[in-house]
């Protein structure tokens, strides 16, 4: 087995440790949260109990006199008994749950420890293959490579692999967001609706309580899910004028974002054009990811944006006086991350990208994509 051959066998079993223990992981956190949803559910339990105990303890000792009939008490006293032993029953319960969400918790954390050990595994993996004196003793046409902005067309697979692992990845991440965001707080809430029915007639303040915290966790499923569908969606008509939709874009994040200064330009050769809708789309979720960047890692103030669109080629320019970019970023950079995902898209459609940047001069992105 040769040293490639060797490398690709070390990726690929990286992969499936990394599948393996992705898998582990969300286990984990789908049980933490039945734990915790099953454990919200107890004390309710509980505390309705230990209220309704004292309850029977102040009126049967607030009865007792001589004149007491003893049937009476000893009746109340059964049901105390049968509120203790439930009360010991859930207490139990409870104890059982509290160690499970610890050796959940637990678990997530050794989990995610293995993950970041086998991503930085991989890096290494990746930097070995790119290494001069590994490279030297193998044919440079079947030599590994690290995808790059201006890697060759003719390296098909290699992009296919890393689009088709694009694509199970926001599958997988958006039916983890639906089941651990969605369902999951949905189907403890239908458990809860009937506490909170019977609390209405013993303990309004309670009740009050516990509709405020439904209110609160149904605003945030409802973000929960504009967040994806805003991520799902189009977004934009795609009859209007490429120049319409641009503008309507600059706009919108100027109204989001006041703390930077946008110099924009999109200047188009015909006023009436409307692109091909795939060509749009790509164009908009690429910007969508340099605009984002920008405001989350580049700690700038101020952005330049240039859109020309001439011939059959749409040139887009976008600078900021931020902290620039990270050394070898996309090399460094997880395989789904953000930059990757726009590499790829503009390489289905042709497309170029170039990214530089320093400290001094900030980040400059530059892609073109033909329509």
């Amino acid at each position: 087995m040769d040293k490639k051959e060797q490398l690709s066998t070390i990726l690929k079993a990286t992969a499936e440790i990394q599948k393996h223990f992705n898998c582990v992981h969300a286990d984990a956190m789908s049980s933490l949260q039945e734990v915790k949803t099953e454990l919200f559910e107890l004390n309710i339990r509980l505390d309705e109990l230990i209220r309704t105990k004292s309850l029977y303890s102040a009126n049967r000792n607030h009865r007792k006199s001589v004149f007491s009939p003893i049937p009476t008490d000893e009746a109340t006293m059964q049901k105390e008994t049968e509120l203790d032993e439930k009360i010991e029953s859930l207490t139990t319960r409870k104890q059982e749950l509290e160690q499970k969400q610890s050796e959940a918790e637990a678990l997530i954390r050794e989990t995610e420890t293995y993950l970041h050990q086998l991503h930085s595994a991989k890096l290494a993996a990746v930097s070995i293959g790119k290494d001069p004196s590994f490279r030297a003793e193998e044919d440079p046409d079947d030599t590994f490579e690290f995808v790059e902005t201006d890697a060759p067309a003719s390296d098909i697979t290699k992009h296919g692999e890393q689009i088709l692992l694009l694509d199970a990845f926001d599958k997988t991440y958006l039916a983890t967001v639906l089941d651990k965001r969605i369902r999951l707080p949905l189907s403890g809430q239908s458990h809860r609706l009937e506490t909170l029915r019977k609390f209405l007639s013993t303990d309004p303040e309670q009740a009050r309580l516990m509709l405020d915290e439904f209110q609160s966790q149904n605003n945030h499923i409802i973000s929960t899910l504009q967040a994806q569908l805003a991520k799902i969606e189009p977004g934009f008509d795609e009859k209007q004028p490429i120049g319409s939709i641009l503008d309507a874009r600059i706009m919108r994040f100027r109204d989001q974002h006041p703390e930077y200064v946008l110099e924009s330009s999109v200047q188009v050769r015909d006023e009436t054009l409307v692109l091909p809708f795939v060509r749009t789309l790509t164009l908009l979720r690429i910007l969508e990811i340099a605009f984002d960047n920008i405001v989350r890692h580049s700690s700038a103030n101020q952005i330049r944006f240039r859109v020309q669109i001439s011939g059959s080629v749409i040139d887009v320019f976008l600078s900021d006086n931020g902290v620039g970019l990270p050394e070898n970023i996309l090399q460094n950079s997880p395989w789904y991350s953000n930059l990757h995902r726009a590499e790829q898209m503009l390489f289905l459609l042709d497309g170029r990208m170039q990214l530089s940047g320093s400290k001094d001069h900030g980040t400059t992105v530059r892609f073109t994509l033909p329509f």
